[in-house]
């Protein structure tokens, strides 16, 4: 797969990031601000990261089939 894509160590470190911060970073912010920073991080948790799921291009398992399933084909509902 080529640089560009996404791969399981991409949402890894993007998971150890938004956790880092939301357990370890400290901002001196006014009501208005802690609006926007919880309404970006809800956006990366239920928007962005299912993107990146969903856009994940690695072989994770090749599957061969036995050669009698490959030339036999399943037909349902012919009598």
């Amino acid at each position: 797969m080529g640089e560009m894509n996404f791969n399981e160590d991409d949402k890894k470190k993007f998971l150890e990031f938004l956790n880092t911060i939301a357990k370890t970073a400290q901002f001196s912010m006014n009501t208005v601000d802690i609006i926007s920073y919880f309404k970006l991080l809800q956006y990366m948790q239920l928007t962005l990261l299912p993107k990146i799921d969903a856009n994940i291009l690695e072989v994770k398992r090749v599957v061969n089939i036995p050669e009698e399933e490959k030339e036999q084909p399943k037909v349902k509902g012919k009598k």
